[in-house]
């Protein structure tokens, strides 16, 4: 065969010449087969490949190619760039015609990538994910992805922005790995997609992009570079690569150095959530009591996330979050009379509210015409959003009527109730939702407009509620950076990621990306640190969270559990106390390394697992005695903090120097 061959100074690819199939990758000595198909354009009428092609052609010059295909009803063209550090950059445009119309571009298309060793695969879902043995612990199982998790089966998918906080992703062997990204500085809406390959046993991966007025437009050019790098390391490797880009953007105007936060954020040493026990935040009073008496046994500035506040469930008749009868019994006055409570008491307050979804059995669901600013289908149906009983739907963020409504809410139970800030669920969190509905001021399915909407609107919000309240998101989105004064992370937990259910025991890692990329530009908080949980297991979560850049978090905390939580107590009040010696560099600094080091092990046997046969099951798993993460303080000093879970001192080598960490103790050595 012969082929059309392109290249850098590290990787050279090769296309078939006939057909333009893109065949092989070589990066410095090792060769991969692939046999890609490289692009499909999915019109009204069906998808075209290469292999519906009848002409192809392409043109090479000084570091850019051109590959150029055409048939009688469209001509597609790619083109490769070398760029800067070892990485090629990609771009596609389609046009079609004779009455067909684009609907979707699946590229790149890399087919049949996988390793021989050991190999591991960075997601970037929600604060990141490591997956070991993808292929074989993952894709081939053939699992249902939860939708809070993503889609897919004998696959993945899931959406940027959003779902997906940062538009790369890594997959890597012993020898080398692939670095892949779309450098997009607009947030176009666009899928990740990651498929079993059965044939080659492997994995495929693509990137789906959606043009604006999808199914009407007849062309459709690619906004943004696809990069892809193949290189020597691990998913910090990637991380490096891409935070050299993304701090670049427009999400990062400012650091947090020169940013004004609110003073209440910077103040506070302790958040207090109540996420998987909203009955606690009804009982206002037993709320109130253990609040007082954690700030006080804690010794710190506590900041509550309350769910319940409304005195009701979650997830349930969104925006109706005080309903009529708590009206007519008075409790928003009752509740502005408790936030000021709350105030003597020094304790920060923000209550939850949904920024996405409409409760369709609420009586302003029909008395509003909700349903003409509802996100729509191709079919202009209303999607299924699987909560409380697929009753709730979602508003699009681009409509007057979504806009107004939450800054309405931000103004009636966060200023005029007295709250110190506002929780907008699912901004920073639930994939982008494509809207084809034509009387909504964007373009139809794909473009910018869902991050600029929310972006329109979180500037009303700020106005309503002011510089000096809290406004957070859940979990973090990158192109939010510059919006939300902090974001939500729970899913870090050791015992709680959830793509554990997912691949087999102990393939599934938690990694802290958002603190590695963004820590000096943006906070974050969260975590289900529990009472309820064994105590090694909480003091391993709220450890390593709070050294990963974590503001300091807890969940729940009743009053039983407070009065039976000694060991508890002692174990967070030992991370306040390193958080306030060390808060200059929490908020203002940044997360640099997860560091390589030796020292002696402990056992967490805490993992819940499922065999292929439905059997459940619990396992072992070993972790270092010692926790340890690498810091910059906003003057570029390094630092390293550590943390010895053990009952006896131990030491740990790095870099060839010994360092020796007390018992059940921190500590914060220069480097």
């Amino acid at each position: 065969m012969e082929y059309i061959i392109f290249s850098n100074e590290q990787t050279k690819v090769a296309f078939s010449k006939d057909k333009g199939y893109l065949e092989t990758i070589t990066y410095k000595d090792r060769t991969i087969d692939l046999h890609s198909k490289l692009w499909s354009v999915q019109t009204k009428e069906g998808e075209l490949g290469i292999a519906d092609m009848t002409e192809f052609r392409h043109e090479c010059y000084d570091g850019v190619l051109k590959l150029f295909w055409t048939n009688d009803i469209a001509k597609v063209g790619v083109i490769v760039k070398t760029g800067e550090d070892g990485k090629l950059r990609w771009r596609i445009n389609a046009d079609v015609f004779g009455g067909e119309a684009v609907r979707r571009v699946r590229f790149p298309i890399l087919e049949g990538m996988n390793f021989d060793t050991e190999n591991y695969l960075l997601i970037t879902w929600q604060n990141g994910r490591i997956l070991k043995n993808p292929v074989d612990s993952f894709l081939r199982k053939g699992v249902d992805v939860p939708f809070w998790v993503g889609r897919g089966k004998y696959g993945y998918e899931n959406e940027y922005p959003a779902a997906l906080s940062f538009q790369y992703g890594a997959f890597y062997g012993q020898e080398y790995g692939y670095y892949f990204a779309t450098e997009d500085p607009d947030a176009y809406i666009k899928t990740f997609a990651y498929d079993y390959n059965k044939n080659a046993h492997a994995m495929d991966f693509s990137v789906i992009n959606y043009p604006e007025n999808m199914g009407k437009t007849t062309s459709y050019c690619m906004a943004y570079d696809f990069v892809l790098k193949l290189f020597e390391g691990d998913w910090q490797t990637a991380t490096n690569y891409y935070r050299d880009w993304a701090i670049q953007q427009k999400w990062c105007k400012v650091r947090l150095a020169e940013k004004e936060l609110p003073e209440k954020l910077t103040k506070t040493d302790m958040w207090r959530i109540n996420h998987t026990n909203y009955a606690l935040g009804t009982r206002t009073q037993e709320y109130f009591d253990t609040s007082v008496k954690l700030r006080d046994a804690l010794d710190c500035n506590l900041a509550l996330h309350w769910y319940g506040w409304n005195m009701s469930r979650h997830d349930y008749n969104y925006p109706e979050y005080i309903s009529a009868e708590k009206k007519a019994e008075g409790w928003p006055e009752k509740l502005s009379e408790w936030n000021k409570k709350f105030d003597e008491a020094g304790i920060v307050k923000i209550p939850y509210i949904n920024a996405r979804l409409w409760e369709r059995k609420t009586q302003s669901w029909e008395d509003e015409n909700v349903a003409a600013s509802a996100v729509k289908t191709e079919g202009g149906n209303l999607p299924e959003e699987p909560w409380n009983g697929f009753t709730l739907k979602a508003v699009c963020p681009a409509t007057a009527q979504w806009q107004n409504k939450v800054a309405d809410m931000c103004r009636e139970y966060g200023v005029e109730c007295g709250f110190d800030g506002m929780y907008l669920d699912q901004i920073g969190s639930y994939n982008a939702t494509l809207c084809f509905d034509e009387n909504h001021p964007h373009p139809l399915g794909g473009g910018t407009w869902w991050n600029d909407t929310y972006h329109s609107m979180l500037g009303h919000v700020r106005d309503v509620v002011g510089k000096e309240r809290i406004l957070t998101t859940e979990s973090c989105c990158e192109t939010y950076a510059d919006v939300f004064d902090l974001f939500l992370i729970l899913d870090n937990c050791l015992q709680n990621t959830e793509f554990n259910g997912l691949v087999d025991p102990g393939c599934a890692v938690a990694v802290p990306l958002f603190s590695l990329i963004y820590g000096d530009y943006a906070l974050a908080y969260g975590s289900v640190c529990r009472f309820s949980d064994r105590p090694d297991r909480f003091e391993f979560n709220l450890v390593r969270n709070t050294i990963w850049g974590f503001l300091p978090c807890i969940e729940g905390v009743d009053m039983e559990e407070f009065e039976n939580g000694e060991k508890y107590v002692e174990i967070a009040k030992r991370v306040v106390d390193f958080y306030k010696a060390n808060k200059e560099i929490f908020l203002y600094g940044r997360l640099t390394e997860i560091p390589q080091y030796a020292c002696s092990e402990m056992c967490v046997i805490d993992w819940d697992a499922t065999a292929d046969d439905g059997t459940e099951f619990n396992y072992t798993q070993s972790y270092p005695a010692i926790s340890a993460s690498v810091w910059e303080t906003a003057q570029g000093e390094k630092c390293l903090f550590a943390y010895n879970y053990s009952d006896d001192a131990q030491t740990m080598e790095m870099n060839g120097k010994t360092y020796k960490v007390e018992a059940k103790s921190f500590c914060n050595i220069a480097l």
